[in-house]
């Protein structure tokens, strides 16, 4: 868009442009603004192609709003409203939110703007008062007596840090509110995820009420630095008008007279978040009561104990350590991240580059109907199937496994959404199966507090496998009666002893080709019968002589012949998949070979004398 009015442009920013975000980034600077990520922004130039003005739409929030001093008395922002307002009602947004310098208050109350919280240095106003009336009216349908207390949590996920400060806020209250933040953060658990996490969780805990959030408690519309995690002079702002917020609405709303926090020893944001409540919240006749954090030793011989935290947590499923991170949550929190180790196994596995006649970031292998994009699109379809199956396996009573006809009924399902999800593509059936049965495993095994050991989990996998029918009408089926070769069930049956092998390498280069050189591959056997089959296991032993630093190039000369010859070792691929998620619940020292230990600490040894 591009209109003129007296020697001035309005344009719409292509932010995407390095040189238009630099321009915009200049003038919010000047005026004492951050820059910040948008869907939408415009811009208004003197005849001198200057930017003097400037307002952006993120959502449904309006912020950034700047006019540089040379055209301060030429009333921009009303121009600059207007076309925002115009586009949002194009985009179907309905109910607007700014966040913005008082000084522009006025200019959004001539729009019919209604405030919902201000300090001294920024208002937060929306364009209809129904919504905060309505949830209002929600916090005060809820039941409750006697001392009332808040507890405000992300809970990204929910930690035995976050469980004792609710169940200590708790015996200090007869009603104790727990509210959700309910803005997702980047790369987290879904705020459905978060809220039926503390649900459970809680749910033996006498007074406690995990109630629904809103854009009223710590959301992008109210503590934007909350989501950008950066500590700079605005900070105080943004809790400042947070905790406005809560003491003009939502604490009068639900009769609340005390609110918890835990200790922050180590996050600069959460600490002065903190620090604005003991120094606000008191104005406002409501008590801050802060309970130390709990934590954890990184050895048994520490002396020094880590606080629990959910980024902690992210950050050890993110590095594959679901062994370490399982230590640092309640249960109810297991299945999400056993979910998501499962997810990420898939990924990693697919995303390992190269790989010979397979889907990898590269090509797409010996497949025409499948890639890199596809395959990642399936991935995300069937994540919550592994969430589901673990949460299967912790409700089932009394140390017993988990029901075997249920579980078939879950993956038949989720088999369903994945052919939605790629159009008709199987890309994951079979990853489905060994991926799904070995959650379900090591989910009984958590919940019955058995050590997860190669011996448990593969015990527990053949206890599962023996309750499933075979297969018929498949490949695998076809390939298994024309060759007797074992299938997928025969493996499961077995505990995955290949994969358990593998899994004990560093290198998924070195476990893909172990896999290779030892399965009975039904997709090779499918694609180029017993003699291909044969080779490609003489192939793969040949390369497992190489060092892994030649690993690598080796794949990637491999790989055309196996596309021109149309050969998949897809089993082996899933199996791949498996030793990733074997790696992240199985504790390291397991999965290493005592030849293995016994050389480095030969190598230690040497390098010490």
């Amino acid at each position: 868009m591009m209109d003129t009015f007296g020697g001035l442009e309005l344009r719409e920013l292509q932010l995407s442009l390095p040189f238009i975000r630099a321009r915009r980034e200049a003038l919010l600077d000047r005026c004492g603004l951050r820059a910040e990520d948008a869907d939408y922004a415009l811009g208004i130039y003197d005849a001198d192609d200057r930017l003097v003005a400037t307002a952006s739409l993120a959502g449904d929030i309006i912020k950034c709003i700047a006019t540089d001093e040379s055209v301060r008395g030429e009333s921009l922002a009303p121009t600059l409203v207007s076309a925002i307002m115009a586009h949002a009602a194009e985009a179907g947004i309905r109910n607007l939110r700014v966040f913005t310098k008082p000084e522009y208050e006025p200019v959004f109350r001539s729009f019919s703007f209604l405030t919902v919280g201000s300090t001294e240095r920024c208002v937060l106003m929306e364009q209809s008062g129904q919504p905060l009336e309505a949830y209002k009216d929600y916090l005060r349908s809820l039941p409750g007596k006697g001392r009332r207390g808040c507890v405000v949590a992300n809970a990204n996920p929910m930690t035995k840090g976050h469980l004792h400060l609710i169940s200590h806020a708790a015996s200090l209250t007869d009603t104790l509110y727990v509210i959700p933040v309910a803005d997702a953060t980047a790369g987290g658990f879904s705020y459905e995820e978060r809220v039926g996490i503390l649900r459970e969780a809680t749910s033996g805990i006498a007074g406690v009420q995990v109630i629904e959030g809103s854009p009223y408690a710590v959301s992008r519309s109210t503590f934007p630095s909350y989501f950008i995690k950066e500590v700079s002079e605005v900070t105080e702002a943004h809790v400042a008008l947070d905790l406005d917020i809560f003491t003009r609405h939502i604490a009068p709303a639900l009769g609340v007279t005390v609110r918890f926090v835990g200790s922050e020893p180590t996050d600069p944001l959460t600490a002065a978040y903190n620090r604005g409540m003991h120094r606000l919240l008191p104005q406002a006749g409501i008590e801050v009561v802060e309970i130390p954090r709990i934590g954890i030793a990184e050895s048994e011989s520490a002396d020094c104990i880590e606080p629990i935290s959910a980024s902690a947590v992210r950050r050890l499923i993110e590095e594959g350590r679901g062994a370490e991170a399982f230590k640092l949550v309640p249960h109810a929190t297991i299945p999400a991240l056993l979910g998501r180790l499962a997810s990420n196994a898939l990924q990693a596995e697919l995303d390992l580059t190269p790989k010979p006649g397979l889907v990898d970031r590269a090509n797409s292998g010996a497949h025409t109907d499948m890639d890199h994009r596809l395959m990642s699109r399936s991935i995300n379809a069937v994540a919550p199937f592994f969430t589901e199956l673990a949460r299967l396996a912790f409700s089932a009573e009394g140390g017993s496994l988990p029901d075997a006809t249920a579980a078939q009924r879950l993956g038949i399902e989720w088999e369903r959404r994945m052919m939605e999800a790629t159009g008709g593509v199987n890309t994951h059936r079979g990853a489905l199966f060994s991926l799904g049965l070995t959650v379900m495993a090591v989910a009984h095994l958590i919940s019955n507090e058995k050590r997860l050991s190669p011996e448990s989990i593969s015990c527990t996998l053949r206890e599962l496998a023996a309750a499933y029918p075979r297969p018929k009408g498949t490949h695998g089926a076809a390939v298994r009666e024309r060759y007797g070769i074992p299938g997928a069930l025969d493996a499961a049956q077995a505990g995955y002893p290949e994969a358990f092998e593998a899994a004990a390498e560093s290198n998924p280069y070195r476990r893909l080709l172990k896999l290779m050189a030892s399965l009975e591959d039904s997709n090779i056997y499918h694609r180029g019968g017993a003699e291909t089959a044969a080779e490609v296991k003489r192939i793969a032993r040949d390369m497992l002589h190489y060092p892994d630093a030649l690993l690598p190039t080796k794949m990637a000369e491999l790989d055309p012949m196996f596309i021109s010859r149309r050969i998949s070792p897809g089993g082996a691929a899933d199996m791949l998949a498996l030793t990733f998620l074997l790696r992240s619940v199985i504790h390291t020292p397991y999965l290493e070979k005592e030849g293995e230990k016994e050389k480095e600490g030969e190598k230690l040894k040497q390098m010490a004398d």
